[in-house]
């Protein structure tokens, strides 16, 4: 795999059954530069949290609002890219856990924007415990196909069941020096810590991931991102993109990359079920 790596995998080990539900790993909250991905999608993430600003001239819609904590970074990073963090009027609540929406009652408080959420994640968001006892917001439920349009751009929800149980990517069309791209804010396929064998809480989990992986490979990504920056080679990218000179090729454009990524998650998740299984059927 290009992307992930030892370190990588340590550390999302060390956060799912080390540290606390709604405490922080160290150095996940911390800036990073914003910057555009291509045409209307930028970066405004921290360090280790993938947030996306999609502009328009109608206001803006913000992917993923991370820690509670982490709003003010990502207020900053629009601010510095030059946008208004108020003019914000869509939030796409990002997957089910609370790294990626703890902050979406903060993002709607601060800007008053409509908060989507995948209908598949309502369970979780209805029961998340929310930083000060917030009510979690809910304006509009999305099923696989629907789609989320303001000012001109337009995102189409895949539902990607594995990560979580209603985890949805984004397709949207980019464009570039008169070209048009296929771009895709992918969910997460990571499913090296989940639990395959005697999941109670979600028993059809193995399936659902197999599936995820098969459709996953039929997306046509070309420019492609993810709900952790080193998932998609973040910092790698962002440094050539610093370095780019004119006639230069967009390091985000990496559909190649994107084939490779998808098939190196399927394997870690056969081998992670194999281990599993043989686990479960080894005498005590």
């Amino acid at each position: 795999m290009r992307f992930i790596s030892g370190r990588l995998a340590a550390s999302l080990l060390f956060t799912l059954v080390f540290i606390p539900v709604q405490a922080q790993p160290p150095g996940w909250n911390d800036p990073h530069p914003p910057h555009k991905v291509m045409d209307n999608l930028y970066y405004v993430g921290t360090s280790q949290l993938s947030s996306f600003l999609i502009t328009t001239p109608e206001g803006h819609i913000l992917h993923s609002s991370n820690y509670e904590s982490s709003v003010p970074v990502i207020k900053a990073a629009v601010e510095e890219l030059g946008f208004d963090f108020s003019d914000i009027k869509i939030l796409i609540s990002g997957h089910a856990h609370p790294d990626h929406i703890e902050g979406d009652a903060l993002v709607k408080e601060m800007t008053g924007a409509e908060v989507v959420v995948g209908r598949l994640e309502l369970p979780y968001h209805e029961a998340f415990d929310t930083p000060g006892g917030k009510e979690q917001p809910i304006d509009r439920l999305i099923d696989d196909g629907d789609s989320v349009s303001l000012g001109g751009s337009t995102l189409t929800a895949h539902v990607q069941s594995g990560h979580t149980r209603g985890c949805l990517a984004w397709s949207l069309t980019l464009e570039e020096n008169g070209h048009s791209y296929n771009g895709f804010i992918e969910c997460s396929l990571n499913g090296q810590f989940l639990r395959y064998v005697g999941n109670e809480q979600y028993p059809e989990i193995a399936s659902d991931i197999q599936q995820t992986y098969q459709k996953a490979k039929e997306i046509p990504a070309e420019v492609w991102v993810s709900s952790h920056g080193i998932f998609y080679g973040l910092d790698e990218k962002f440094a050539k993109l610093q370095n780019r000179g004119p006639g230069d090729p967009n390091p985000f454009n990496d559909p190649e990359g994107y084939v490779e990524h998808v098939n190196d998650f399927e394997q870690i998740f056969l081998d992670t079920l194999v281990r599993q299984v043989s686990e479960a059927n080894s005498p005590e």
